[in-house]
């Protein structure tokens, strides 16, 4: 298993303001902390409840997308988050065409796309 890399809100932020233009303000920071919290949610007895870097990195972007914590740029954000949580996993990802991203922003946008499919798509472009 590899090692869980943790993030808190001020690494999402940091982020932030690199990706989004004029460094678009929180709207909700309730829903920044609950996508910093939720990739490294662990199960009773400690051990991780997402085990591999693409189950982590897509709550990241799936957080970002559905639960808006920017007033703008969320799937930027949240799709800088995922991409640089897999760098930071050893596992740098590219997506095949440019427009695979918006493909999925929007299929998580429109609840198309669950957690395992954006994992699975997060996983295919290592």
């Amino acid at each position: 298993m590899s090692p869980v890399i943790r993030v808190d809100a001020g690494w999402i932020l940091d982020i932030q303001t690199r990706v989004s233009p004029l460094n678009t303000p929180i709207a909700d920071w309730g829903a920044l902390h609950v996508m910093a919290d939720r990739h490294i949610y662990e199960q009773p007895h400690g051990q991780p409840y997402y085990e591999v870097p693409a189950a982590r990195a897509a709550t990241l972007l799936q957080c970002a997308v559905l639960l808006r914590p920017f007033t703008e740029y969320n799937s930027v954000i949240g799709w800088a988050c995922a991409d640089q949580y897999m760098a930071a996993s050893g596992e740098a990802i590219t997506p095949p065409k440019p427009d695979e991203i918006h493909l999925l922003t929007g299929a998580i946008r429109a609840q198309e796309a669950d957690l395992r499919d954006i994992a699975r798509a997060i996983a295919s472009w290592r």
